[in-house]
């Protein structure tokens, strides 16, 4: 996995689809996306390479509940005890509470959409042990 460094707090750990940002505060850390299933380890291993810990990682913001974004959140949250924050119109799904809706991609989207679904790990996604919702999208304290 590659992580580029944006600014001095902010990172960008690349999957092959998708990517996620890491916003460093202090000690602490924010990460906005957990990549693709199975993205855990590798997440928490590119946590330590701007010099800290998983640990570190105390809350991960989950943009929408696609896999390529929420896939790998119950494995970091695992390892880091991270708290999950979602909006609660999209918290149900990566709960496990509802099935994600099926993709309905335009025209021109179908061949990207298939091509994005070939990097993809074939595996069911882990549900966090708990998701902290936002109705407003105001997830940060």
């Amino acid at each position: 996995m590659d992580v580029v460094a944006l600014l001095p707090r902010l990172h960008l750990p690349r999957f092959p689809v998708g990517q996620a940002y890491l916003r460093q505060d202090g000690d602490e850390s924010t990460l906005v996306d957990a990549g693709p299933p199975g993205s855990g380890r590798a997440i928490a291993d590119a946590v330590a390479a701007p010099g800290h810990g998983p640990a570190a990682v105390r809350r991960v913001v989950l943009a929408h509940f696609h896999e390529d974004h929420a896939g790998g959140t119950a494995g970091l949250a695992a390892l880091t005890g991270a708290k999950v924050l979602a909006h609660a119109a999209d918290a149900a799904v990566p709960r496990r509470d509802v099935p994600a809706p099926e993709p309905v991609p335009a025209e021109w989207e179908r061949p990207l959409h298939a091509a994005a679904l070939r990097h993809l790990p074939v595996r069911d996604v882990e549900p966090p042990s708990a998701i902290t919702e936002s109705a407003d999208g105001d997830v940060l304290p």
